[in-house]
């Protein structure tokens, strides 16, 4: 005998399985304990359109320079691909090697493989299983650290003050921070059990 156990959820403190009633807006709540029971989340199709916005935004963000410095009348500027090629200059390899995936490699392959996974839901195209994507957006998803850059750069920019002649952020940083949100809300808005059955 057949039946159907998609409605049927655990809770995720007391572990009571609960059937779901799927055709109300209301919330609902664990018998047992009154803890909140997961909602069922529709794929949005927000988090493609964030996601090729993050993409766009960071071709962009290696057009322009982050930061500039003036000492003694030289000025210098910092990039994101910069920053890697210095890291190489000064010997710090795994650094670099480090800097380069969480920073660059990851929320682009992160970024990637949302889109990807919205084709192949839409469409007949199979480009990868429904595992190596699930497997994948977990994967980057959790070594992405661009926010960490971000903040790194800001207290860079805060010990600065005073101790050269002149420190700005220049444009890059701001398309960053339009990346980083970007990034962010693709991320956030991306629903995995209506594309990978999880």
């Amino acid at each position: 005998m057949h039946k159907n156990i998609n409605t049927i959820v655990e809770c995720y403190s007391c572990g009571l399985f609960i059937k779901k009633e799927l055709k109300t807006n209301l919330v609902q709540r664990c018998p047992r304990c009154n803890t909140k029971l997961s909602g069922s989340k529709k794929h949005s199709k927000d988090s493609l359109y964030f996601a090729i916005s993050s993409l766009l935004l960071f071709g962009v963000l290696n057009i322009y320079p982050i930061m500039s410095l003036n000492i003694n009348d030289t000025e210098l500027r910092a990039s994101l691909i910069g920053t890697v090629s210095i890291l190489l200059e000064q010997n710090f390899f795994f650094v670099a090697v480090i800097v380069f995936f969480t920073i660059i490699v990851a929320p682009i392959l992160n970024s990637l493989v949302i889109i990807l996974s919205f084709i192949q839901s839409k469409t007949k195209i199979k480009f990868f299983t429904k595992t190596l994507l699930h497997d994948s957006f977990h994967f980057f998803q959790h070594w992405g650290f661009i926010e960490v850059f971000v903040v790194s750069i800001i207290v860079t920019y805060i010990k600065l003050i005073g101790l050269v002649n002149s420190t700005k952020f220049d444009i890059g940083f701001y398309v960053m921070l339009a990346y980083v949100f970007c990034f962010y809300m693709s991320n956030k808005r991306f629903e995995g059990k209506s594309v990978f059955g999880e």
